[in-house]
């Protein structure tokens, strides 16, 4: 079995590289962030110094030298509170003053033979000189001028190992911060935690439950976020479930009564017939009788197969005819019918197309004409009009008959229903002609309505595409 990481585990290992990355980098990363920030802190100050000194000491004293003692006094001083080293250097390059070499010779050093561009530069950086100052430094240079003249520079020295020491420091009073920030992202992941597993997994819980058809078993999300509109959308499901079984149970009951009673009754004519109870000269009266539930069987088999192929528009040959000529061919049909019961049959005549399924919209007109005959009174009146509207055609198939009741209405589109009304005179009806016919124009992508008045009459009214000339 292929393991699965659960999402307790990826919320842990999100957390857990997250307080890494914190951790390990700011060890090495904030350190270095840092130094930079320190570099130009320190280059600053010391620029800052060396500007005064030599503005507003040296040029004061230059007179004959830039050795005095004075002013080197006044240097280590500044050297001390910046923790820098500071050179004194004549134009010609000679170090007349170094404060980590006080005692040192005058002259004793010449920086144009050692490197001449810490001079010309106002900031070198990780810079060293070999055979006087070895170690990684970053030095700041400033001239002395004295009547418009430069005559000697003042250079500021400091070492990389202190901007490092200092960045350091630095860096670790971050840390209690870091350590908060640490605490802070502890308590949103468990508070993430328990915002998705807790109701992950009583979705799971439900959802199980809904498998093995419990379905009270759903429970109620408070929250208004994802996790609600899942739970809704599953607790929906599990009532479409629950309601498509009933249906099936009751789907499996209707038809098993419907096959039942034609093949008892056949089954028991025939075993009479076979036996003798019913005598010779009475088999003909019962053949027909075995005929006629043997077509009930026939039509019920086809109503169930043309359901059945009713689940998409892909069962559709869309060809464009005229709607009111198909009205009047099947009109022609029920003339029969219509005689006996002594019906009026109006319709319209004038031409409109539509765009639609030849076949099953003469199924549909057959279905809504004969349910109207059948439930219509003698020397009753049924009118079939057609009415453009915009892009739609709308036809009305309307009788004077019995009428439906009101709470009826809602379910003549249920498979095998019928209303008390029908029961006794739909002797030859299986219940799933208006099934058939709603499937159709759904399958369409149209609508049907139907609106009744018992003893008044009931009026079907269908929409179709409009093919305009």
């Amino acid at each position: 079995m292929k393991y699965t990481f659960r999402i307790p585990f990826k919320i842990f290992l999100c957390y857990s590289i997250t307080v890494l990355v914190i951790i390990f980098g700011w060890s090495t990363g904030g350190t270095h962030l840092l130094k930079h920030q320190v570099r130009d802190n320190i280059v600053g100050r010391i620029y800052d110094e060396l500007k005064v000194i030599s503005d507003n000491y040296i040029t004061g004293t230059y007179g004959s030298s830039l050795a005095n003692d004075h002013l080197n006094k006044h240097i280590s001083v500044i050297s001390n509170y910046l923790n820098v080293r500071i050179l004194v250097v004549r134009k010609d390059g000679s170090v007349t003053f170094d404060t980590d070499n006080i005692g040192g010779t005058d002259s004793d050093i010449n920086l144009f033979e050692y490197d001449s561009n810490i001079l010309s530069q106002t900031i070198s950086d990780n810079v060293s000189i070999e055979g006087f100052i070895d170690r990684e430094f970053t030095s700041v240079s400033f001239p002395i001028t004295y009547n418009l003249g430069i005559r000697g520079y003042l250079i500021g020295i400091v070492y990389e190992n202190d901007i490092y020491s200092d960045a350091d420091s630095i860096n670790a009073a971050f840390w209690p911060y870091i350590l908060i920030i640490i605490i802070v992202a502890t308590l949103a992941y468990v508070f993430i935690y328990y915002m998705l597993e807790l109701p992950i997994n009583k979705t799971i819980k439900a959802a199980r439950e809904f498998s093995n058809h419990n379905y009270e078993a759903g429970y109620r999300y408070k929250h208004h976020d994802e996790f609600k509109e899942l739970n809704d959308i599953i607790n929906i499901m599990a009532s479409d479930l629950e309601n498509l079984e009933e249906y099936q149970k009751t789907f499996i009951s209707n038809i098993s009564h419907d096959f039942r009673s034609p093949l008892t009754s056949i089954r028991g004519y025939t075993e009479a017939m076979i036996d003798g109870t019913i005598p010779p000269e009475l088999h003909e009266k019962y053949i027909n009788i075995i005929k006629f539930e043997s077509e009930r069987l026939t039509k019920l088999t086809e109503n169930l197969l043309t359901l059945g192929n009713m689940d998409s528009r892909r069962s559709l040959d869309i060809t464009d005819f005229d709607i009111n000529l198909v009205i009047k061919q099947i009109s022609i049909s029920f003339e029969g019918a219509c005689k006996n019961k002594q019906i009026k049959l109006i319709f319209d005549e004038p031409a409109t197309i539509v765009s639609a399924d030849y076949g099953k919209i003469q199924q549909i007109l057959y279905n809504l004409i004969d349910n109207a005959i059948k439930f219509t009174k003698a020397e009753g009146v049924i009118q079939i009009s057609t009415k453009v509207k915009n892009d739609k055609v709308f036809v009305s198939v309307k009788d004077n008959g019995i009428g439906i009741p009101k709470d009826s209405l809602g379910k003549i589109w249920d498979r095998f229903y019928k209303t008390d009304l029908s029961r006794g005179k739909d002797k030859k009806g299986t219940g799933l002609g208006l099934s058939i016919v709603k499937e159709i124009i759904s399958a369409h992508g149209e609508n049907i309505n139907v609106t009744s008045t018992v003893d008044v009459g009931t009026e079907f009214t269908f929409s179709l595409p409009y093919k305009s000339a």
